[in-house]
């Protein structure tokens, strides 16, 4: 490659003289099988890989021939200023000339703005400072992208901030090229146009962020299209009011950071064992959530109640947590939502999702199969309690318990956690205890919490463990009030951990 060794990041004086000195050695690499070298070869980057080129004849055909490109992790001697940018796409330009039609397996481009201008450093007459010019490197970004398509890439990760979205949408040869099998874009609010539903795509995993949809039929397309996707992730993904996913083959999907404008998501995937929703909004009046997925296993839902949830039921729940915020009479559908969450073994909830449920309806939602319940509150509040045994009463088999405290210690209120008792629990018949074997509860300021941790020693003939969390400043408080309890049940171990104050 002509040129290549004028590359800042390539030059050296003990680079030098090193290729006509290598003629007269046997090269290390010349032993190992064209597999081997590439897959060692592959942990450099472009740069790097230059270097290695330059060792002798046939580190120079490894060099160009390698399946996996890194473009990422340039050195500030090659990226310090727009004069050497500038040298660094020219290079990389030849690069992908000289390499010709050998095949890439691997293509992984980080390209971010630029953001220092050191022009005046330089003598003579410099290249005007193109940095200003996002089009110029973006345009550069997928001509590199046409040529991994056109070397039959199957791995394409791509991440860039330097595209201008209004000069042309992404190239659409990606979505037609057949050997592609992994897609990631991060690419500055670039617009994705719909595919040609003539071409199939072989897509196991497509992550788009920072993406605008042309429109609605671009989830079509991978309904109809890809036949193969297993994973799909989506992060702040613009442009449309409804989204809609069909899949047979889908098994993960992971969504956040939607514009306001999505109102609607209808999803149905037969195979579909795992889903991840982090979904905000203002209003919830024309919100809707649309889940058929008889096969899920884990549920994360993050967000706001939708106006209209519909789960139907998910009998192969392993694990499930919620954190919802309810908006005026959404508070209901968190109760319709438990009930879709019948068979989960594992379920984690925060304090707004308990409050909200307790609001929901006359009865607890039935949580049989629930063995294991996790609890972020924020503190044990007189008001939150009838929430809580609410919840807990749809819970008979529960196995393990953790009471979890969210809020900075010595923000705890005091005035409102120490009006319940160990009689008020002991009255509430509570089924859970008697199977219950281990229990963790995170102690702040009050009573409240010391009074469950109490009944539930005392009241718990099956309990095995139970750890303590606790303020430094309490140990001995906690321990006193105890004291009794532990007696009373020896057959369990009682663990007092510290809880570092967060500041």
């Amino acid at each position: 490659m002509e040129g290549e060794g004028k590359l800042k990041a390539t030059a050296s004086p003990r680079g030098k003289g090193v290729c006509s000195e290598s003629e007269s050695i046997i090269d290390v690499f010349s032993k190992f099988p064209d597999q081997i070298s590439h897959h060692i070869v592959s942990f450099l980057t472009v740069t790097d890989l230059t270097r290695f080129g330059c060792v002798s004849k046939r580190c120079r055909e490894l060099c160009l021939s390698s399946p996996k490109l890194n473009f990422d992790g340039f050195s500030l001697a090659n990226t310090s200023t727009c004069y050497y940018r500038l040298k660094l796409l020219s290079y990389l330009d030849r690069f992908f000339f000289h390499r010709g039609d050998s095949r890439i397996q691997s293509f992984r481009v980080r390209w971010l703005k630029h953001e220092e201008y050191k022009l005046e450093e330089y003598e003579g007459e410099e290249p005007p400072c193109f940095c200003a010019r996002d089009c110029y490197e973006g345009t550069r970004m997928f001509t590199w992208i046409q040529n991994a398509v056109r070397c039959k890439v199957e791995v394409l990760d791509l991440e860039t901030d330097v595209y201008d979205c209004e000069l042309e949408p992404f190239p659409s040869c990606v979505f037609q090229c057949e050997t592609l099998r992994y897609l990631v874009l991060h690419v500055n609010w670039t617009i994705l146009r719909t595919p040609l539903f003539t071409f199939s795509s072989n897509l196991k995993y497509l992550e788009l962020k920072k993406i605008v949809i042309e429109n609605e039929g671009f989830f079509k397309w991978i309904s109809c299209c890809c036949k193969c996707i297993e994973e799909l992730n989506l992060q702040k993904v613009h442009g449309i009011e409804t989204m809609t996913i069909k899949s047979s083959s889908l098994k993960k999907l992971s969504f956040s950071g939607f514009s306001v404008d999505l109102c609607h998501i209808n999803i149905s995937c037969e195979k579909l064992e795992g889903i991840f929703i982090c979904w905000s909004f203002a209003s919830a009046s024309n919100k809707s959530l649309n889940i058929f997925a008889p096969n899920l296993k884990h549920l994360k839902w993050i967000g706001d109640m939708v106006k209209h949830p519909n789960l139907g039921k998910f009998e192969c729940l392993a694990d499930a947590e919620l954190a919802l915020n309810s908006q005026g009479d959404d508070k209901d559908n968190v109760f319709e939502v438990l009930n879709s969450l019948c068979r989960v073994k594992v379920l984690v909830l925060n304090e707004a999702t308990i409050k909200d449920n307790f609001r929901g309806g006359s009865r607890p939602a039935p949580l049989y199969d629930t063995f294991c319940l996790g609890m972020g509150i924020d503190s044990f509040v007189d008001e939150l309690i009838p929430a809580i045994v609410f919840l807990l009463r749809g819970m008979p088999n529960l196995f393990n318990l953790l009471l979890m405290n969210y809020n900075l210690p010595l923000e705890a209120p005091e005035s409102n956690t120490s009006g319940i008792d160990i009689e008020y629990w002991k009255l509430q018949n509570l089924a859970f205890v008697y199977q219950l074997r281990q229990v963790t509860i995170e102690l702040c300021n009050g009573s409240n919490g010391i009074e469950f941790a109490k009944y539930v020693l005392e009241c718990a003939p099956k309990l095995e463990k139970m750890v303590i969390v606790y303020l430094p400043q309490d140990l001995e408080k906690v321990a006193r009030k105890l004291e009794k309890s532990k007696i009373s049940n020896a057959a369990a171990a009682v663990f007092f951990q510290e809880k570092p104050i967060k500041i």
